[in-house]
């Protein structure tokens, strides 16, 4: 339990830090963090494939109790994905940084942080079922 408040905490105050940090490079005009003209796009590049990872464990511990729940949240995603996307590139909005980005670019972002934990837990699916003693082989 003590380590597990440890990382808590851990994460809390790398979280905190890179808020202050994002916040005073976007509104307090540091520099020197390299945040101001960073868009929606940019951000999407450096956080879908670790936030992917990071919950896939969760999913795998708690998608059949917690399906309501999981259905919601990813319902909920894709809506705001949705209208990010509309915004983006039917409104003008420009700081989602998505006009001009063609259908390679999202290939490129969304294809590895989706596809690959797909064939990591299907690749140890399979060695489980192979080192299995109860599983029959013919």
């Amino acid at each position: 339990m003590v380590v597990r408040r440890r990382h808590a905490v851990a994460f809390g105050g790398a979280v905190g830090l890179v808020a202050v940090c994002a916040l005073g490079g976007y509104l307090g005009g540091w520099a020197w963090t390299g945040f101001r003209g960073n868009t929606l796009w940019d951000w999407l590049h450096l956080l879908v494939l670790p936030v992917v990872l990071a919950l896939l464990p969760l999913w795998l511990r708690t998608h059949t109790r917690l399906e309501l729940v999981w259905v919601l949240a990813l319902g909920l995603a894709g809506l705001v994905f949705v209208v990010l996307v509309l915004g983006g590139y039917v409104l003008g909005w420009a700081w989602t940084g998505f006009r001009g980005n063609t259908l390679w670019d999202w290939l490129e972002l969304l294809v590895v942080p989706f596809v690959l934990p797909v064939v990591l837990l299907q690749l140890s699916r399979e060695e489980e079922r192979l080192t299995d003693p109860r599983s029959t082989s013919r």
